[in-house]
């Protein structure tokens, strides 16, 4: 069921700016726009200086995450993302490399190509 505003429009009220619609997308999109979500943290150890190799198997991730899932975050090999997890890989990142990791380096949106 559709909600009509004053004028009977379906989109309005706070659902419009000047007459165009507004979407969780943004400002002006009358479609989704398709992106790709891609996992980053090879790129993330590369820009340190740390192999994934080394954040897997370090003493850190020993006890607090299997080093297959290390593996498979940094292959990109993966359609969920466990936040504590990604949690955990960000803090051994930051603690190999003393420098501090934020989101947008581990996880990335891009366009997909139509």
């Amino acid at each position: 069921m559709t909600a009509k505003g004053k004028n009977g429009d379906a989109l309005a009220g706070h659902y419009t700016m000047g007459g165009r619609p507004l979407t969780h997308l943004g400002y002006g999109t009358c479609r989704p726009v398709p992106y790709v979500a891609r996992v980053t943290v090879r790129e993330a150890c590369q820009a340190r200086g740390l192999s994934v190799y080394q954040v897997a198997m370090s003493g850190l991730a020993q006890g607090t995450i299997d080093a297959g899932t290390v593996y498979r975050l940094a292959r990109g090999d993966t359609s969920r993302i466990d936040l504590p997890t990604l949690a955990t890989v960000a803090g051994i990142i930051d603690a190999l490399s003393g420098q501090p990791v934020g989101v947008s380096e581990l996880l990335s949106l891009e366009e997909a190509e139509e």
